[in-house]
């Protein structure tokens, strides 16, 4: 098993197709085991697509004049930090609304909820204006988007592929697997990339996905993630990582895979209908961040944008990664191993925030290693309470024990961090906490953003992107909003006097401490004991 086909995202559990009775379900998986048996794997057949390349506004475009006119004789980039969703998916929309030649967006999931909606409605009014849609979606979650994507492709400028997709019964994931039973290897791999490119000007890149709880929209749990607003030299490399996987023969057009029996105005009609009613909660133009930015769609109309500036490099794994040539850990090309060779450089400190964090023995060495130089090294990630893959902590847990005793300070994110953030709180009830960011910082000079998990799925098995950023001062917003978290809903992990490992939870009335996993259900616990020895931590 592996940890994508265990769980789903929250996103896909909780707006997945409706549930089918017990008797109809039975059936229905019977149907597929049979048509497994009698057809074999059903394979995917390469067929041409039209190849193309990102486009660029022309100098005096609206979002040209954003950008830092100084940017382009010293030849680096400029960026802004998105800390909270909701400025985060303004920028997304804005650029959106103010693009005039292309629009190219990549995304590891694009649900079929407020969020979704909100934002394939902003690219189609874009398509309608003349703008060049291409739209890249990993085919995992698909199921429960699929029409909502074929409604956008029927609109005129507008291409919607799909990475690594199932090749029948696309409209239910029971018939999906049941008929690739014999192609698992391949659909094992997922591409994990975000990305949200706007006139080959600006570039969205970090650990948001297109859901609600991404976006602070879900009433049961949501996500603290981390974006970055990017112009400058990175973008163009950032143009060229899609293109390489717009390209690939690992990503297949929608007519490809499925037939058109419905004819595009149907098609229209019906995304019509499920997005006309669809309003992402506008932000006021004096409202400020965490960091003191305001709304793009506010500071647009006061070019050009204030910017933080540094040298960025562009990090991506190749498309063909999903072949499983990394598998063993040691290809050196990928975004994992070249972020691993920047921690093991570090003099001073590093700080890890990772939702997913599952080392292994051969990073618990490196990080044992960077230890003995006497570099500081922290990390952030989920509770298993928090975490929506409780498989992964009790993977994690097994590295708890040697992590303190080499002398690495550890913080685990609670469920219960938007009850007690003020700075994190927006309209989500009583809604779980949990960490999603993906963010690395290096001697407070070196920060890295993007979609990497520090597990062995992003290692080995997915492919991701990211950048890393020379910049003292997006290190020390970075290392202020980690300090933030980790003082208003976290545990700090401790070794007990007997050798064991405790959370502890400093409040105003002083130090709670727990000796085995706070907050955690009775259900999860049941669910871990029985199957977490049978899971192989590779998958994970």
């Amino acid at each position: 098993m592996m940890r994508t086909l265990i769980r789903a995202p929250a996103a896909a559990r909780q707006k997945g197709p409706p549930m089918v009775p017990a008797l109809r379900r039975a059936a229905l998986f019977a149907a597929c085991a049979v048509l497994a048996l009698l057809q074999g794997c059903v394979s995917l057949v390469e067929r041409e697509k039209t190849p193309s390349i990102a486009l660029y506004a022309f100098p005096d475009a609206e979002l040209a004049q954003l950008v830092p006119a100084d940017l382009a004789q010293d030849r680096t980039s400029a960026f802004r930090p998105l800390p909270y969703s909701a400025w985060s998916m303004d920028a997304r929309l804005t650029l959106a609304q103010h693009a005039q030649k292309s629009l190219d967006i990549q995304y590891y999931l694009l649900q079929n909820d407020e969020t979704g909606r909100a934002l394939l409605r902003a690219v189609r009014d874009a398509a309608l204006r003349g703008v060049r849609v291409r739209l890249l979606v990993d085919d995992l979650y698909t199921a429960s988007s699929d029409h909502l994507l074929r409604g956008l492709a029927a609109y005129p400028n507008v291409e919607v592929r799909l990475f690594n997709p199932f090749p029948a019964g696309r409209a239910w994931n029971l018939t999906r697997w049941g008929l690739s039973l014999a192609d698992l290897a391949r659909l094992n791999h997922r591409m994990h990339n975000k990305l949200f490119l706007a006139d080959g000007m600006f570039a969205v890149i970090g650990g948001r996905n297109i859901a609600d709880e991404y976006f602070f929209r879900s009433m049961r749990g949501n996500f603290i993630d981390f974006d970055l607003l990017v112009a400058g030299e990175a973008v163009p490399e950032l143009a060229n990582t899609f293109d390489r996987y717009w390209n690939s023969r690992r990503v297949f057009t929608l007519d490809a895979l499925e037939s058109d029996d419905r004819g595009s105005q149907k098609w229209r009609d019906e995304f019509e209908e499920l997005t006309a009613s669809t309003r992402f909660p506008q932000l006021k133009p004096g409202e400020r961040d965490l960091l003191n930015y305001g709304p793009l769609s506010s500071d647009i109309h006061r070019p050009p944008l204030k910017m933080l500036r540094g040298r960025v490099t562009v990090l991506a794994d190749d498309p063909e990664k999903v072949s499983g040539r990394s598998e063993h850990g040691d290809d050196p090309t990928t975004v994992t191993n070249r972020v691993v060779a920047a921690i093991d450089a570090a003099k001073e400190d590093v700080l890890v925030a990772s939702p997913y964090f599952v080392p292994g023995k051969p990073a618990l060495a490196k990080i044992e290693q960077v230890r003995q130089k006497g570099v500081a090294f922290t990390i952030v990630t989920n509770t298993m309470a928090a975490n929506d893959e409780p498989f992964v902590s009790a993977a994690y847990a097994r590295y708890r024990k040697r992590m303190l005793k080499a002398g690495v300070q550890i913080y685990e994110v609670s469920p219960r961090i938007l009850r007690t953030d003020d700075d994190y709180v927006e309209p989500v009830g009583t809604s779980t906490g949990r960490l999603h960011a993906k963010v690395l910082v290096i001697d407070h000079q070196t920060t890295f953003v993007g979609s990497m998990n520090m597990d062995f799925r992003s290692s080995r098995e997915n492919t991701e992107i990211g950048v890393l950023v020379d910049s003292p001062e997006l290190a020390a917003d970075v290392i202020g909003l980690v300090d933030d978290l980790r003082a208003s809903g976290t545990y700090r992990m401790r070794l007990s006097p007997e050798g064991g490992v405790q959370w502890v939870d400093s409040g105003p009335k002083g130090d709670q401490v727990f000796d085995s996993e706070p907050e955690v259900g009775a259900l999860t616990w049941i669910e871990v004991l029985l199957f977490s020895p049978f899971i192989d931590e590779g998958l994970l």
